[in-house]
């Protein structure tokens, strides 16, 4: 049993609201293992980006922590957890919000040797896998790839649920994915250019949101390079950061207090 915590825990509050989408144990049988603290093994490592053989005594044992996941990111229940914590954002934040438009777009990470589908991108000068992620008018999101290939190719039979509109920028300009997207589809893809007068960084209306939702992943340690070895890993890893970050926005956390500098004393 664990005696220190650490600001990446589930609070009581947050694990009470997610702990019924667990699978109980075949048979019925108790659990040998305490399965929170396996979630908290998971979100340690995703916030710090530590491997699974350092992380530190008193969690439960590595190969233990990497049984769940798998099982878990396999069966669903990670899914499970993340669409129904987003519904949740949805209805407390914006009930009346359209939820008919969503915005694709995509990050190029560096991977390390060895992992399959990586190549260069000459655009961001990046040796490695490309993220896609399509989110709604939130930024909370809807579906994830991790490919080297083309997105479009493989975004046929996602769930989109409502969307009918999508949202992208101009790389997403050309004829054969217009043609992919009228034949298979059941959206329509929008392009949003930079102005041509613009200079510097520009926020493009709409796409704002998918880029606030790259810099929150970018938080998480482990998603600021890619270490995995297969693209389901990496994929795999994407849905526990969006249950974190949508835990905290549905329950916050008083255990990592906001850093403040130290007033000076008084003369």
């Amino acid at each position: 049993m664990r005696t220190h915590r650490y600001s990446s825990d589930v609070t009581d509050e947050q694990w009470a609201s997610i702990e019924h989408f667990i699978p109980v144990c075949p048979g019925g049988q108790p659990r040998k293992s305490d399965v929170r603290e396996v979630l908290d093994a998971i979100l340690y490592m995703l916030r710090t980006g530590c491997q699974w053989r350092y992380l530190p005594e008193g969690f439960l044992p590595r190969s233990t922590v990497w049984r769940y996941f798998d099982e878990w990111r396999s069966n669903g229940t990670l899914d499970r957890i993340h669409d129904a914590l987003r519904r949740k954002v949805r209805a407390k934040e914006e009930p009346y919000r359209p939820r008919t438009t969503a915005s694709v777009d995509s990050h190029s990470v560096d991977t390390t040797s060895g992992g399959e589908e990586r190549r260069r991108d000459d655009a961001k000068n990046v040796n490695g896998r490309k993220r896609h992620i399509v989110v709604d008018s939130m930024g909370l999101l809807l579906a994830v790839l991790v490919t080297a290939a083309a997105l479009f190719s493989r975004l046929d039979g996602q769930p989109m649920g409502r969307v009918t509109q999508m949202f992208a920028d101009s790389k997403y300009h050309n004829f054969r994915l217009y043609e992919w997207v009228e034949e298979h589809a059941r959206w329509e893809l929008a392009i949003i250019r930079r102005p041509d007068e613009a200079r510097g960084r520009v926020l493009l209306p709409i796409r704002w949101t998918v880029e606030r939702t790259f810099a929150r992943l970018g938080r998480c340690r482990r998603l600021s390079k890619d270490r995995e070895k297969t693209v389901l890993l990496s994929e795999g890893f994407i849905k526990p950061a969006m249950v974190q970050l949508m835990l905290h926005r549905l329950r916050p956390s008083n255990v990592d207090p906001e850093f403040r500098y130290p007033r000076p004393m008084a003369a």
